[in-house]
């Protein structure tokens, strides 16, 4: 049985029972999934540490106000150090990351055979490794230190400019880039009057929002 309003369209219809028992299966599977989940993660869980959790955040609480404000002249220093590692780090990785989308772009790319699986294997790996992990690795390699956070820090945004960027360089109108060829230019030219042009807007946006 179904009930149309005044213009003849259906908004309502009466279930059958095959579609009614249809829905409840669907219904009692996801219940028992999520039972099985529930089980599962409680099974791994320390759970007093969960009861005990708001004690603990309470006691960090208490214990972090009110703050020490003379202490405030010992935190300048590595302030003004995150401040550069974020903004140097930042400015390196556009700096590797413009000829990496290049080259993992299918419309820019000197060998979609060879050199693009490449470019897009370097965006991959940046993008699984975590910057802490990154930061670990480096720090055993160079050492403690500024140099550190901001190599893991401009390794890790790589891999989100790099992709952004070759995306846009992929989307951009190739009837510009051809009226620009067919002047007999290089592909040097068509480079910079043809493609650049189009995605700067892009490059910025990814550059400010990193």
């Amino acid at each position: 049985m179904a009930i149309s309003d005044k213009n003849g369209l259906k908004v309502w219809q009466r279930r059958n029972c095959n579609t009614q028992l249809k829905i409840w299966a669907m219904w009692l599977v996801g219940a028992a999934i999520f039972m099985w989940s529930w089980k599962q993660i409680s099974e791994v869980t320390t759970w007093f540490f969960v009861w005990d959790a708001p004690r603990i955040a309470a006691d960090i609480g208490g214990r972090a106000l009110p703050p020490r404000w003379e202490y405030i002249n010992k935190l300048w220093g590595p302030l003004w150090d995150t401040l550069n590692i974020a903004t140097l780090g930042t400015v390196l990785a556009l700096m590797m990351a413009v000829p990496v989308a290049f080259l993992a772009a299918r419309n820019t790319t000197p060998s979609a055979l060879y050199i693009r699986p490449l470019a897009l294997l370097i965006i991959v790996s940046t993008r699984s490794i975590n910057s802490l992990i990154w930061a670990i690795l480096l720090v055993a390699v160079i050492g403690p230190g500024v140099f550190a956070g901001l190599n893991a820090i401009a390794i890790r945004s790589l891999r989100f400019c790099a992709k952004l960027l070759y995306e846009a360089i992929e989307e951009i109108d190739e009837t510009q880039v051809e009226t620009i060829t067919a002047t007999g230019a290089s592909r040097w030219q068509i480079l910079a009057f043809g493609i650049v042009p189009q995605i700067m807007p892009a490059f910025a946006g990814i550059a400010v929002f990193r």
